[in-house]
């Protein structure tokens, strides 16, 4: 597996491998978050939404109280959870526009919260944002030039700006798959874009995530892997529902996955994931709890694995 390029030159080396979550699945709110993210033993947070919105709308007054909150806690800033990407459609000069601002705007809050990865997506699919119609994926001799040069702007200025963008797999997008995000990571050919392995997206968009998605998984730039799970099918076990399972109790296949990059000398996040957005956990604490039990098997899992986990970052 392809090293993230620049924690090689950072102190940050030293850390094998970090834990996470989104702070939005713990509490709307991030100070909160802080303090259960703390006391569950993670490493840092990936900031997606605070307050009911995205972190690229925040002032620079709250961003400092985020990078505040998250340093009394010992927690890093994992990750920026920008929208980049969404209803960005490969033929409209306005949505490229309005993304590249969205970078702009994210590139901000990257160097105020102190990380170097910035999550986007690889532009919308029409028609394709229901979760059923996932699986049904484009054909990339018909799309992968005209995406790449989407986004090589942004690539570019990404790359300036000494950041990472990280591509999360999502089935709406043209990245829905690992095949798929190594197609257009090698189209874009720059250390500056990566890939965020959402495991269970991958499955939902037709991607056997132990038979196809981990070995080129383990031939990739890897920044991020994303671990939320959920049930298969039950007279069709390779096909999976749209439920939730606590991580390790579905079917996505984390058993054999997250072994599988330990032993492979991965760098970078696991992340547990529950999307409860716009949901608040405060108001529901089932929903905190269900990330929280997602966040406690998903570090017993890393070291039942046999490699320690280092919080000094």
């Amino acid at each position: 597996m392809k090293v993230f390029w620049k924690a090689l030159t950072k102190e940050s080396c030293r850390v094998a491998i970090r834990i996470g979550a989104f702070s939005d699945d713990l509490a709307s709110e991030f100070l909160p978050a802080c303090a259960l993210a703390a006391e569950a033993g993670l490493d840092g947070l990936a900031v997606r939404n605070v307050g009911g919105r995205n972190v690229v709308e925040a002032g620079m007054a709250e961003l400092a109280g985020i990078r505040s909150q998250a340093r009394d806690h010992g927690l890093v800033v994992a990750s920026v959870g920008s929208q980049f990407g969404r209803e960005f459609y490969v033929d409209s000069d306005e949505g490229q526009r309005a993304a590249e601002q969205t970078l702009r705007s994210a590139l901000i809050v990257a160097d105020v919260l102190q990380t170097e990865l910035i999550r986007i997506f690889a532009l919308w699919l029409p028609g394709q944002e229901p979760l059923e119609t996932w699986s049904r994926r484009p054909v990339a001799e018909e799309y992968l030039e005209r995406v790449a040069d989407r986004l090589r702007p942004s690539v570019d200025l990404a790359r300036r700006a000494g950041v990472v963008l990280m591509v999360e797999l999502e089935g709406a997008s043209y990245a829905g798959t690992v095949a798929e995000a190594e197609l257009l990571l090698a189209a874009l050919d720059s250390p500056a874009v990566a890939l965020c392995w959402d495991v269970c997206n991958g499955w939902w968009s037709g991607e056997d995530p132990v038979a196809d998605g981990l070995p080129r998984a383990l031939t990739l730039p890897v920044v991020d892997v994303q671990t939320k799970d959920v049930p298969a099918q039950p007279d069709r076990p390779r096909t999976p529902t749209f439920g939730r399972a606590v991580t390790t109790e579905g079917d996505v296949g984390y058993p054999a996955i997250v072994p599988a990059l330990v032993t492979s000398g991965y760098q970078g996040w696991f992340t547990a994931e529950r999307v409860h957005h716009p949901a608040k956990p405060e108001h529901d604490l089932a929903l905190q709890q269900a990330t929280l039990a997602d966040i406690a098997r998903l570090r017993q899992t890393i070291f039942a694995s046999g490699k320690g986990i280092t919080s000094s970052v």
